[in-house]
């Protein structure tokens, strides 16, 4: 069972609903992921993938904070050692 949302939560307390998470808390999620937490960054890649094909051309806001997420979670998945 994958612990991702619950080390995505822990870094997200204190924080504003405006503010993203820090550079260094995502390193520190990273190095706590295993195989499970991996196969959930795979999963959630995908699934934003496939939500930003059903948003509109026009709803740029919608598509920079899709395009922001897949950043954050690829990124995340590489800090992980799940990608090259």
């Amino acid at each position: 069972m994958s612990r991702l949302p619950t080390l995505l939560a822990q870094a997200r307390s204190g924080l504003s609903i405006q503010q993203q998470i820090p550079h260094e808390k995502w390193a520190a999620i990273a190095s706590q992921c295993g195989p499970a937490e991996i196969a959930d960054i795979e999963r959630r890649i995908g699934a934003l993938r496939a939500e930003l094909e059903t948003v509109e051309g026009w709803d740029g806001d919608t598509r920079d904070d899709i395009h922001l997420a897949i950043y954050q979670f690829s990124q995340l998945l590489r800090m992980a050692g799940g990608a090259p």
